[in-house]
């Protein structure tokens, strides 16, 4: 698809999330989004010297990474932060079907590498579930779908992350959200940290959309 139909699929799929976002249609998704961004803080905390004793994925959309040691310097901006990354990485893989194809074993494999810190069954019963509609694409049509299903998926993450970021820190103030603990850390505002994360993942998507438009002619 050229890079105008691309961004078309794109947008398109934003409108539909945002018209089912309170629909069970989206549930299985959200959860998903969730998944990422507690992984991305148990990968910031690997890399920064903590041990990832498990992940969490809840039934009310919540999530937990239980770590020991680390630096929350960055763990703590990793999990918002991270779902951005994610999904702009995964709109840009989707603009064409090899990459998409490429970008879906290595989404498999990460979830099944993960699997081994899921620590409760809904996290796990998730994990296989998205690892079995994976393979389920791949199967029908020889793969046809997958470059949607990336796109879809990407674009949820993407949107769900600064949602998230709103709703926590701006539109509100939670307790336990990761702007809260770092405001505790720093004495700067919640929702200072909140609007920096948010416009950072925003002019992110902005410039993956840009990017991927250029690539695709």
């Amino acid at each position: 698809m050229t890079g105008w139909w691309w961004l078309l699929w794109v947008l398109g799929y934003g409108v539909v999330i945002f018209f089912l976002w309170h629909t069970p249609v989206l549930y299985p998704f959200k959860l998903i989004t969730i998944y990422v961004h507690e992984a991305a803080h148990a990968l910031a905390g690997w890399l920064t010297g903590a041990t990832v004793d498990g992940i969490e994925v809840n039934a009310d959309q919540g999530g937990v990474t239980h770590l020991r040691g680390g630096s929350m310097w960055l763990i703590l901006p990793a999990g918002y932060l991270g779902s951005s990354f994610f999904g702009a990485a995964l709109i840009l893989m989707g603009s064409q079907p090899a990459l998409a194809k490429i970008t879906s074993v290595l989404l498999g494999a990460t979830m099944l590498i993960l699997l081994y810190w899921s620590s409760n069954w809904l996290t796990r019963g998730l994990t296989l579930l998205f690892v079995g509609l994976i393979g389920v694409l791949w199967w029908l049509q020889e793969g046809a779908f997958l470059p949607h299903f990336v796109l879809f998926v990407g674009t949820m993450s993407a949107l769900y992350a600064v949602y998230d970021i709103f709703d926590d820190t701006i539109r509100r103030t939670v307790k336990q959200s990761d702007a809260y603990k770092m405001s505790e850390m720093t004495g700067i505002p919640s929702i200072v940290w909140g609007v920096l994360w948010m416009l950072f993942s925003m002019a992110l998507l902005a410039g993956v959309l840009y990017l991927g438009i250029r690539l695709r002619g």
